[in-house]
């Protein structure tokens, strides 16, 4: 997949972001990451914190990249879908989880209670702290100018 063919399916849209625009996403992160920390979140609510955490790192990647994600086909499946697009072909099997993720996401929103384990819950938390980590040096070395 290219931007190219992400534009051209309307997936994603040019729209040049900010330093200011990326600091606020990386704080809504880490928030959303201290707060799938809290041991008395049920694992549901963890899983849905450290997902929305995952969800809001990929998204920085795409802005540093200087693109969008657009409604079309599904956002959230999107941004996972433009993620290595972003980042390189490394990311692919951190999109497919984080992906996967996404699918068990929508059960506990939609559907269902009691979906995840603790152990999901706090591997999902494990994968996308690593996740914040290898995108911040991805920027410093990729973006400098938007940290």
């Amino acid at each position: 997949m290219t931007w190219s063919e992400l534009e051209q399916q309307r997936r994603v849209a040019k729209e040049p972001t900010t330093k200011s625009e990326i600091g606020i996403l990386i704080a809504l992160a880490q928030r959303n990451l201290k707060d799938a920390a809290l041991p008395e979140l049920s694992s549901d609510g963890r899983f849905s914190m450290a997902y929305n955490a995952a969800r809001t790192l990929a998204t920085i990647a795409i802005r540093a990249s200087g693109y969008r994600v657009k409604q079309t086909g599904g956002a959230h499946y999107n941004t996972f879908l433009a993620l290595p697009v972003a980042m390189g072909a490394s990311f692919d099997t951190p999109a497919a989880y984080f992906n996967s993720c996404r699918q068990t996401r929508n059960e506990l929103n939609y559907g269902a209670a009691s979906v995840v384990s603790d152990s999901d819950a706090t591997e999902l938390l494990e994968k996308a702290t690593e996740f914040l980590e290898n995108l911040e040096e991805w920027i410093r070395t990729n973006h400098p100018s938007l940290i």
